[in-house]
């Protein structure tokens, strides 16, 4: 039982929300190495990449809320798959509070564009569809 005298009540409008800062190290996925710091548009674009790169309900270590479910559409019919992909992408980067949008999904070949709007900026992003 939780002593009373150690409760004390916190009030919604006594809180105050800060945001945190969105800088962080870039990957240099070519060369296997992190690197110099980033900031706003460009780590939420690094984000974004990392989130959907990340097999949602696979690694103990991430939420699961975080990552994507773009593996379970390898083999499925072309159309559902783009419709899926669309629902997925915007499940995987909207729960980033950065990412306002996403929007103007595009199919070019195997390679599924989209576009972002964030707190800093607008970036166009792509994924290797898998659609068959």
């Amino acid at each position: 039982m939780i002593d009373e005298a150690f409760v004390s009540e916190v009030r919604e409008s006594e809180v105050e929300y800060v945001e945190q800062p969105s800088k962080t190290w870039r990957l240099d996925l070519k060369n296997n190495r992190i690197t110099k710091e980033i900031d706003e548009l460009e780590a939420v674009v690094q984000s974004a990449y990392m989130a959907l790169q990340t097999d949602r309900y696979t690694y103990p270590i991430f939420s699961w809320q975080y990552g994507s479910e773009l593996h379970t559409l390898i083999g499925k019919e072309r159309d559902y798959a783009l419709s899926e992909a669309k629902r997925m992408i915007e499940d995987a980067l909207l729960p980033d509070t950065r990412i306002k949008e996403v929007r103007d999904f595009a199919l070019d070949g195997d390679v599924l564009y989209f576009v972002i709007d964030t707190i800093f900026g607008v970036a166009t992003l792509s994924r290797e569809a898998y659609l068959t």
